[in-house]
């Protein structure tokens, strides 16, 4: 063929190359909810499969018997759990709307000592409470909410179906995802994937762990110290435990008004006892957990959360974490394993070998 067509054949492949390239960045821009929801499903698909796996391991019971004992157990917690904890949350919730704006109250108060502080009382509103609705406004807003749109359930049932269907058989899925590359290259994929199963399901043990450690530590903390609605309180902090370095923070922020409603000591108090325990655990158990399952770059991951929550907003910033995890496992497996060492190990070759000849 002459140089003239082969040139002009490998530019339009190059042009085809690169507009696929983009046409793929751009379907996962416009569908990356949809993308996320399938990776929540994913990590729920890892819980459940790290469990029926241990099920079967040590009872000795078939696959979808373990599975369906697992699904029945991990939704039974959760149910049981709030028909024991919700009356209490509920009470709880009830007092924190009355101590909320008391504590707002008190912030303004403490902030009119100051000449400074003078400035932004000026600019907070006067009544605090006409700003919290009622209960019952509440929940006909809620189930006002639930009866124009279905897409929290769709949501829901999206990423609980994805879990089961792949819990139920995950070789299917593995093993026809990797049919989509060369035949030599089958076997390295399988690797990556069960690389990236494992590092999900270690990540994800040790997040439960530091979540419950957390929970637990905070809401006896806040009962020693005598703060009012210690239960609704560490709840609120184990279920943002599940958000590194930015959730832990957020959960301390009603426990301050919350203590304010009582006096400012309390709240400085609640200060020193929360900041202790995030200083225990961000420097001496999380490193103790996640050195013995998955340890992520803090800085990485903090630029990570910051980048998928201005993009995709509360749903991002949940799934920063596993999917920065699974995206440093291919990139480390893939790239810097099969594409630099691979080629750092060929050129060591190549110059052995150039001696061995001059030799």
């Amino acid at each position: 063929m002459p140089p003239k067509h082969s040139f002009a054949k490998s530019v339009a492949l190059a042009a085809f190359i690169v507009l696929l390239i983009a046409s793929g960045f751009y379907l996962l821009a416009a569908a990356a909810y949809f993308f996320l929801l399938v990776f929540a499903g994913i990590l729920l698909a890892v819980l459940f499969c790290g469990l029926t796996d241990w099920v079967v391991r040590y009872l000795g019971l078939k696959r979808w018997l373990s599975l369906l004992l697992v699904t029945l157990l991990v939704f039974g917690l959760l149910i049981g759990s709030f028909v024991l904890v919700a009356p209490t949350l509920y009470e709880q919730a009830d007092q924190m709307r009355e101590k909320i704006p008391q504590a707002f109250s008190s912030l303004k108060e403490w902030l009119s000592q100051y000449n400074w502080g003078q400035r932004l009382v000026e600019e907070l509103p006067e009544d605090y409470k006409r700003m919290m609705p009622e209960q019952k406004e509440i929940l006909q807003r809620i189930t006002g909410a639930f009866s124009s749109t279905l897409s929290i359930l769709a949501d829901f049932f999206i990423v609980v179906i994805t879990a089961l269907f792949f819990a139920s058989n995950p070789t299917l899925y593995t093993h026809g995802f990797v049919k989509l590359f060369p035949e030599h290259r089958r076997t390295r994929m399988l690797e990556v994937l069960h690389a990236c199963y494992y590092t999900l399901k270690m990540w994800l043990l040790g997040m439960l762990s530091a979540m419950a450690i957390i929970g637990v530590s905070t809401a006896i903390a806040y009962l020693i110290i005598g703060l009012p609605l210690a239960l609704a309180l560490g709840l609120i902090a184990f279920f943002l435990a599940f958000i590194p370095n930015i959730g832990p923070w957020l959960a301390g922020i009603p426990a301050v008004l919350v203590g304010l409603t009582v006096s400012p000591d309390m709240a400085l108090l609640v200060i020193i006892v929360y900041g202790g325990i995030q200083m225990v655990e961000s420097y001496v158990i999380t490193p103790i957990i996640f050195q013995k399952t998955v340890d992520l770059p803090p800085a990485l991951l903090l630029f990570f959360q910051v980048l998928l929550g201005i993009l995709q907003g509360g749903l991002g910033l949940l799934m920063s974490a596993p999917i920065l995890a699974v995206l440093i496992v291919v990139i480390n497996e893939l790239y810097v394993k099969d594409v630099l060492e691979s080629k750092k190990g060929n050129e060591d070759e190549t110059v052995q070998a150039g001696e061995s000849a001059e030799r």
